[in-house]
């Protein structure tokens, strides 16, 4: 692997994307082929082919080279090793357009792509979008060796190519495409130029790795076993068809994997591990019980919308989003500033031509029973991708700022307006003037449109390190001054002052603009997308206190992003998170659909469930392909919800606990599916259950607290009944009863807040 410093230099003058994050997302990508590898660094006129044992070179996110790397990689090539490029994000330099017209690779210019183009690759049926705003390259190869691996399917042109020893990927690989389509496309890719190179270069399995594996899978199928005992036991609305075929397709995988292990075969094994883990994964997702009440959301997100021409495309994209659903859609309404809607205020986003997306996706989502929430970029008013997109300067600050007020900008120690190489440029939540912008235009949004919520993004500072700091600007730096007699450092406790200081004003902006946007409508939900570091490094980093506006009721639900944590990890982070809140707010954990494998997704959704949270949100529309589809609308979204939980709590209560008194009435009246417990502890779970539905079907805010009372001895009679369910490994019967009872306090919690 090349990491060129060369290349990474040009990245910094170049200004548009800091090269780290788009490094960390290559290497979590590339992670994912499972091809063995090392680092190559600081090439020298002394660096001899001699002192590296490596079969093949990968140059990622390349837009430039050095004379040492160049002078060393034609050695190499010549002396019959093999080279892997892939563009990067920026324009391409002279020196490396002539090191690859060397080679035979001919590229014209990288383009940015300003409609999501779509890959077809040769050998297989591989497709995939490149996403709109993502660079790829303009290239041709010569050669009689030439191959064309891939093309573009709107204009036909090469997109993965290859020739004598150089293979040429002509996108930014492992950036903001699907992560299951991009490495089985590098993958297919080398083996077709390279005859099936891939077998010699995966990493091997040890015999600690094996047995790690192992236990995995059998841990999948050991609960994928027990959901279809179950969902036969409660005679559950499940594809059982479907159940049994997953199932045995799991164990077909799992004897593939332990014969390939024992072969050697280390690439297929892997390959059929993986298999194996999705089936009984996607066993376990269609065997839980569905609810008729949860927020099903997904991000709705401006490259897709824009590839849409029409009203008609986008009402059609949103009918295939209900079938699968989805009830709840996160539209992307300002992005970089610029409104998707034609405004008073801001022009409207220049990728958009004579037409009003928003007004028509509304339409569209009311007419096939959705929610449509306006998702806003706050502080964050300018991006340097989507300026190359609209044909603007890196340097442009986005319409905000260019075009109303440049004080209103956030600025760093030196007075830069982005921050370690970040493509934002931001307004200051000091600045008074600046806010009320904000205020006014998302007021905007809610007086002039029919939307049932509004989401706040970008709702915090920018992240900060150390010495990279934000807040320098006149208006922030005043403001502090005047309210502390502190001037801003960037240690020690008036560090820690500043900090605060500055979260306090995001708190501030949250709570008046909510209330602003309640008094034009007074049922709007309001939402907020956020990190999901804990408290304390997200306070330092980006100063965001989304506990404080939960509990506040400021804000409705969040929607926390669980990118890289562990399934058990995410169950730990929402049971410690809801119980800081006392469940006071709405919880609902936000997951990747480009990073997720099929049976990781599946196992998301029911993690998500067991934690007792109220539903789950997704990222993004331009992730979602026919597989992850067909997963949701046949497995924890085959029935259509009946509303959303916020929407009328006191009778989602109602129906949480209808499903959860049906399934107790099976356990409790049917003596082959009792659990193991004191029969006397039975009927009393039963009859409190009866008990509190009556509570509820006679709901008033004076009985919330003795409603509370009768539900928590609800939930420890239903623990003590169940303990030697868990005792014996059981849980999944215990998940089958317990989460719905948590969610049932969520939502009393909820209502009495209000």
């Amino acid at each position: 692997m090349l990491y060129s410093y060369k290349n990474v230099e040009t990245y910094s003058n170049n200004n548009i994307i800091g090269f780290q994050q788009l490094w960390k997302s290559f290497l979590e990508t590339f992670e994912g082929t499972n091809l063995d590898y090392q680092f190559i660094c600081n090439i020298t006129p002394e660096t001899k082919i001699t002192d590296l044992d490596v079969d093949i070179i990968f140059f990622p996110l390349a837009i430039d080279i050095d004379q040492n790397e160049q002078i060393f990689l034609k050695d190499f090539l010549s002396s019959g090793g093999r080279l892997i490029v892939s563009p990067g994000i920026g324009p391409i330099s002279e020196g490396l357009k002539t090191f690859l017209y060397e080679q035979g690779i001919d590229v014209k210019e990288n383009i940015v792509a300003r409609g999501a183009l779509k890959l077809k690759y040769r050998t297989d049926e591989i497709f995939f979008e490149l996403p709109v705003g993502n660079f790829y390259s303009d290239f041709d190869l010569r050669g009689s060796t030439k191959k064309i691996i891939g093309r573009w399917r709107e204009t036909n042109q090469p997109a993965i190519g290859g020739l004598n020893n150089l293979l040429y990927v002509g996108y930014s690989w492992g950036q903001d495409v699907d992560k299951s389509s991009d490495i089985k496309t590098l993958l297919k890719a080398i083996d077709y130029v390279w005859d099936n190179i891939s077998l010699n270069i995966t990493r091997k399995i040890s015999k600690k790795e094996f047995e790690k594996f192992i236990k995995e899978i059998n841990t999948l199928k050991s609960e994928a076993s027990l959901v279809i005992q179950i969902s036969e036991q409660l005679d559950l609305s499940v594809p059982k068809y479907l159940l049994k075929k997953h199932f045995n397709d799991g164990q077909d995988f799992l004897n593939d994997f332990n014969s390939n292990y024992l072969f050697g075969n280390c690439k297929l094994a892997r390959e059929y591990a993986d298999s194996a883990k999705n089936e009984f994964a996607f066993v376990y997702s269609l065997g839980i019980p569905i609810r008729k009440v949860e927020i099903r959301a997904i991000w709705l997100d401006r490259g897709t919308i824009v590839t849409c021409k029409d009203a008609i495309e986008l009402r059609n994209l949103i009918k295939n989003l209900a079938r699968i659903g989805f009830n709840v859609i996160f539209f992307e309404t300002v992005n970089a500033g610029y409104p998707i809607y034609p405004s008073r205020l801001l022009p409207q986003n220049p990728l958009i031509k004579d037409w009003d997306p928003l007004k028509a996706a509304i339409e569209a989502a009311h007419a096939y029973g959705m929610e449509l929430h306006a998702w806003v970029w706050t502080f964050a008013v300018g991006n340097t991708r989507h300026n190359l997109l609209i044909n603007k300067s890196v340097e442009y600050p986005g319409p905000v700022l260019s075009t109303k007020d440049k004080s209103w900008a956030l600025a760093g120690q030196d007075g830069q307006l982005r921050i370690e190489m970040q493509p934002e440029t931001w307004v200051s939540p000091a600045n008074k003037k600046a806010c009320e912008f904000l205020q006014e235009l998302f007021g905007e949004i809610v007086a002039n449109y029919d939307v049932d919520g509004f989401q706040f993004d970008y709702i915090r500072f920018p992240f900060q390190k150390a010495d990279s700091q934000v807040g320098f600007d006149s208006a922030s730096k005043n403001a502090f001054v005047e309210l502390t007699g502190i001037v801003p450092v960037l240690t020690g406790k008036n560090n820690r002052i500043w900090r605060d200081w500055k979260a306090t004003l995001v708190s501030d902006f949250v709570k008046e603009t909510s209330s602003k946007l309640r008094k034009i409508k007074p049922d709007l939900k309001i939402s907020a997308a956020v990190f999901a570091l804990d408290r304390t490094l997200r306070m330092q980093l980006i100063q965001q206190d989304w506990e404080t506006w939960l509990v506040n009721r400021w804000i409705d639900v969040v929607y926390p992003f669980y990118y890289s944590y562990t399934k058990e990890e995410i169950k730990t982070k929402l049971l410690r998170e809801r119980g800081m809140i006392n469940d006071k707010g709405i919880i609902i954990p936000a997951f990747n659909l480009r990073a997720l494998s099929l049976g990781e997704l599946a196992e998301r959704i029911t993690q998500a469930r067991n934690a007792g949270v109220l539903g789950i949100a997704l990222f993004a529309a331009e992730h979602l392909n026919t597989v992850k589809s067909n997963l949701l609308r046949n497995g924890p979204f085959r029935e259509k919800t009946i509303f959303t939980p916020y929407e009328k709590p006191i009778l989602a209560c109602q129906k949480l606990l209808d499903e959860f008194n049906s399934i107790i009435e099976k356990f409790t009246l049917t003596k082959e599916l009792s659990v193991l417990s004191e029969n006397q502890v039975q009927k009393e779970v039963y009859y409190l259950t009866q008990d509190l539905k009556k509570e509820l079907d006679n709901y008033s805010p004076d009985r919330a607290n003795e409603i509370e009372r009768k539900l928590t001895d609800l939930q420890l009679k239903v623990k003590n009944w169940l303990s030697l369910e868990k005792y014996l490994d059981r849980d999944q019967r215990v998940m089958y009863i317990s989460s719905y009872l948590d969610q049932v306090r969520t939502l009393l919690n909820y209502v009495k807040s209000e």
